[in-house]
């Protein structure tokens, strides 16, 4: 029986290790990002702290990309990867234990968003070096299509499930069985075979980082595109932990159970988004980036313009699928064409500057929320993204990759 295309790299054993622990341990990081919101807001903070508490997890990670980029270059991904897991455990268990005890405050909060931020800094160059390890060349655009797929069904298990439990038994279990993913993927990532040190290991780890950096200015279609994607994420930055659960709240007049299911239904989306790129034979990879970069602005768009929860779960899937389809487009040509030694800190760069403005996001989020209100907030950062796509879908130089 012939597999579907995005399921082939997982013929790969240790790929399908590191796959499966990784997208569970994304299921528990929803029920830590679901819950957090509806704690802080528990607990008495306003919008504008909402958008703080976004802010130093993004802040933080952002800080550490360019030392966690060097590093993942220089020593075993595969050991950074479980040591992440570690920590994230270990963080994720403190954090429930306050919050059953009654204990919890909004500055310790904001601690665990500025460690799991660190510590994201090194697994997310790691986890996309790794893959061109454990698949073959030929299979990089299905792989990260099951990456891609994998974090979709965790986008929509995740808030479903973490939604329930919200609703039923309180934050600090959630916030428990985030802990209790970040084990599962540990222990599992164990049973893989250990990984190789990069080849210049031994080169100065200032000498690492510009060498990453060199490497992106010279190549004129990578820096381009990162310019533009760092602009392009002023709309998303901002969403998850601020715009969509005061628009769940103020107007779809729901609460946590609601936005689990509107987070899910940007999972259903990627679900088939990953499908989806993965079968289709895309010659020109740079333009379909941008046709669904310009589908993303306008369904974000569609939110604050179509306030009914029908419509607004239509256009959070369409979300997904196109955001999930033009990153997994990305992803493969980073990893096509810039060499193995040097994965690590592109990727890193590569989400350094495209997120550059992403930390203020969530605070602009915030003032703008509180300023013309959550559904015409969607309004202008949908208009932005899809008017911004537009213009580079004519100029960027990234249409020309084949």
């Amino acid at each position: 029986m012939r597999l579907p295309a995005v399921l082939v790299p997982l013929r790969h054993r240790d790929f399908r290790l590191l796959l499966v622990g990784q997208s569970v341990s994304s299921v528990g990081n929803f029920f830590f990002n679901i819950a957090t919101p509806f704690q802080l807001l528990a607990l008495g903070a306003t919008p504008l702290e909402l958008g703080i508490a976004a802010f130093i997890q993004i802040g933080s990670t952002t800080a550490f990309l360019l030392l966690g980029g060097a590093i993942a270059d220089r020593v075993s991904r595969r050991w950074l990867i479980l040591a992440n897991d570690a920590l994230g455990g270990a963080v994720t268990a403190l954090i429930a234990l306050l919050a059953w005890t009654g204990t919890l405050r909004i500055e310790h909060i904001y601690v665990a968003e500025a460690v799991l931020g660190a510590a994201f800094a090194f697994l997310f160059p790691a986890y996309s070096a790794i893959v061109a390890e454990l698949v073959p060349p030929d299979q990089l655009t299905q792989g990260n299509a099951a990456r891609s797929l994998g974090s979709a069904v965790a986008r929509t298990a995740g808030p479903l499930a973490a939604g329930l439990v919200l609703a039923t038994s309180g934050a600090p279990l959630a916030f428990a069985v985030d802990a209790l993913t970040f084990l599962f993927s540990f222990l599992l990532f164990t049973m893989s075979r250990a990984t190789p040190k990069p080849a210049d290991a031994e080169v100065p780890l200032i000498r690492q980082v510009r060498q990453g950096i060199s490497f992106v200015i010279a190549t004129p279609w990578l820096w381009m595109a990162l310019v533009a994607l760092t602009f392009l994420n002023l709309t998303y930055g901002g969403q998850r932990g601020v715009m969509t659960p005061i628009f769940v709240r103020d107007a779809l007049l729901a609460g946590g159970g609601t936005f689990g299911i509107v987070i899910a239904a940007h999972g259903v989306g990627q679900i088939v988004g990953g499908i989806l790129v993965a079968q289709l034979p895309i010659r020109r990879p740079g333009v379909a980036m941008y046709v669904f970069e310009v589908l993303a602005g306008a369904a974000t768009l569609a939110v604050g313009v179509f306030v009914w929860l029908p419509a607004t779960l239509i256009a959070f899937a369409i979300m997904g699928v196109a955001l999930s389809s033009s990153d997994t487009l990305f992803n493969a040509a980073i990893q096509r064409y810039v060499p193995q030694a040097l994965l690590g800190r592109v990727t890193s760069i590569n989400f350094l500057v495209a997120g550059l403005f992403v930390p203020v996001a969530p605070v602009i989020a915030g003032v703008l929320v509180d300023a013309i209100g959550p559904a015409m907030t969607f309004v202008v950062a949908g208009a932005w993204a899809a008017a911004l796509a537009l213009i580079l879908l004519a100029v960027s130089p990234v249409k020309s990759l084949r």
